[in-house]
């Protein structure tokens, strides 16, 4: 039998060559395996877009919720300095006979002891100093004492860029026995230089003598975030749109703050006769009307400029006169 020519098996036959195994199919291919092992597979085109896509809805819908959560928190940031200060001023009153940070009476005027030297600057002595009232003296003899501090001053919202801190505040300037008490530099001309963001009750006329102190009054308003000049807020009204104390908290078209009562509690308004809020007509005493209070308005005053009134009216007092009810034309400060 003739058997093909092969290769020899184990036992010592040929293996026919037919029935060998194939030895390229046996080799494997080592450059397809390790391009395909090597090569990276990418997104296309269609799953990038669609992740972008999912990526822009969460942000669409996450963003107004941090905006809002951000508000508040600025909202409530601003009513905890708000009640710092008037926290500062209760513990005044417990020093000073029940009365709140009054310069007139922090700076006396010069008095005569009658011991042949005439006048003297006197720390403590002599008649209250009413022309030094003004809200930049009031709230720069707190700062000197270190009731609160200059940056306490500023609302974490303030948008008016004239309202500043006031960064280089001078303690070193304190000199009672040389009549100096405070920082003359502090200011609360809001169309110039402002140092902080909050209008107050005047410290003049039956405002002063009533709540200039710590009455504990729940319904009368002592402190709070500006407004619309005058408390204006009639249909309208230009002025109101105009003001960036809407800014404050509200947005552009309606205001906002926080205002604080003389119990020392504190309340968001949207409104300048918030609800609850009344003063008693006086000019008719048979009749004891109550009439809702406008927070911003010297609704019982003479005029705008002349803080006789006894109603709520909150502003910055840059000016006051001898007589120490008057104001002056510039005296009353709005933005």
């Amino acid at each position: 039998m003739n058997i093909p020519r092969g290769r020899r098996s184990a036992g010592g036959l040929d293996t026919p060559k037919a029935s060998w195994p194939n030895e390229d199919m046996d080799q494997p291919n080592t450059t397809s395996e390790c391009y395909t092992m090597n090569r990276k597979r990418g997104f296309t085109l269609i799953e990038l877009l669609t992740v972008m896509a999912i990526i822009a809805l969460l942000i669409g819908l996450l963003l107004p919720a941090l905006a809002q959560a951000r508000k508040k928190a600025q909202l409530s940031k601003d009513q905890a300095q708000i009640k710092q200060i008037h926290t500062s001023w209760i513990t005044f009153a417990r020093e000073f006979n029940g009365a709140f940070p009054t310069p007139g009476l922090i700076n006396r005027l010069p008095t005569d002891l009658g011991d042949g030297a005439g006048p003297q600057e006197i720390p403590g002595r002599g008649p209250e100093d009413i022309v030094a009232n003004t809200s930049a003296n009031m709230y720069s003899a707190c700062i000197m004492q270190n009731y609160f501090t200059p940056q306490l001053c500023l609302g974490p919202t303030e948008p008016s860029g004239f309202v500043i801190v006031m960064d280089n505040y001078n303690w070193s300037e304190y000199h009672p026995i040389d009549d100096v008490y405070w920082d003359d530099d502090f200011e609360t001309r809001l169309q110039a230089v402002c140092h902080t963001s909050y209008a107050h009750t005047p410290i003049a006329g039956e405002r002063k003598r009533k709540e200039w102190r710590d009455s504990l009054t729940s319904k009368f308003a002592v402190l709070g975030n500006r407004a619309v000049e005058d408390g204006e807020q009639t249909s309208g009204s230009t002025l109101y749109e105009q003001s960036i104390t809407l800014e404050i908290h509200g947005g552009r078209k309606q205001w906002m703050g926080n205002i604080a009562y003389n119990d020392n509690h504190l309340e968001i308004h949207q409104s300048f006769t918030p609800e609850g809020i009344f003063y008693l007509d006086l000019s008719d005493p048979g009749a004891q009307v109550s009439v809702p209070d406008n927070l911003f308005n010297n609704q019982t005053g003479t005029s705008q400029q002349v803080g006789d009134g006894y109603d709520i009216w909150l502003a910055l007092i840059s000016n006051i006169e001898t007589d120490g009810i008057n104001f002056g034309a510039d005296g009353v400060e709005w933005d």
